[in-house]
């Protein structure tokens, strides 16, 4: 008799586990490009360093390791300083990325560089729906037009970046 007990509760198990959800660790590495706008104003902060303080908006491509496409809606508000003398910029940034209304990763980057082109990471740190707890790191370049349009603008002036760049490479993530 308790060799058909302990049968019949192993069946039991068995029976249960195909009825429970089986929720399986995702991880990939991708490579995502945004093509963005940027809106903000332009503060000289001293006599050689403007900042811009805005956000950029746009579509996140992400491509996956298989090939498969995705896309994401993506905003990040952002802080980026430039030493007109030196030629130098530097930028600073959170970014919520939107896949739909339940499912949004947010993410962190930085970067430095000459004005107009900038290289740096893309850190996801955390998210919302699937993407809750996802993590992980890639290498960023981004692009824009920002040296002209930042010449001779006064302070407070309102800007509008019609269109930059941003590249993601080798994005590696994990989705515990």
């Amino acid at each position: 008799m308790t060799v058909n007990r302990s049968c019949l509760m192993l069946a039991a198990a068995l029976l249960l586990l195909n009825f429970l959800p089986v929720h399986a660790a995702e991880q990939d590495t991708v490579q995502a490009i945004i093509p963005w706008e940027a809106e903000g104003r332009v503060f000289q902060v001293n006599t050689s360093t403007i900042m811009f303080l805005g956000a950029f908006t746009g579509i996140m491509y992400i491509e996956s390791s298989l090939g498969e496409m995705h896309e994401a809606f993506v905003m990040c508000p952002i802080t980026q300083t430039f030493d007109l003398d030196m030629g130098n910029s530097e930028a600073v940034g959170h970014c919520e990325i939107s896949a739909s209304s339940e499912n949004v990763a947010y993410a962190d980057l930085t970067c430095k560089g000459e004005v107009g082109s900038c290289q740096g990471t893309f850190t996801l740190v955390g998210g919302e729906g699937k993407f809750t707890n996802i993590s992980g790191t890639g290498t960023l370049r981004v692009r824009s037009p920002m040296r002209a349009l930042i010449t001779g603008m006064a302070a407070g002036a309102d800007l509008r970046v019609a269109s930059g760049l941003a590249v993601i490479k080798d994005l590696e993530y994990r989705i515990p």
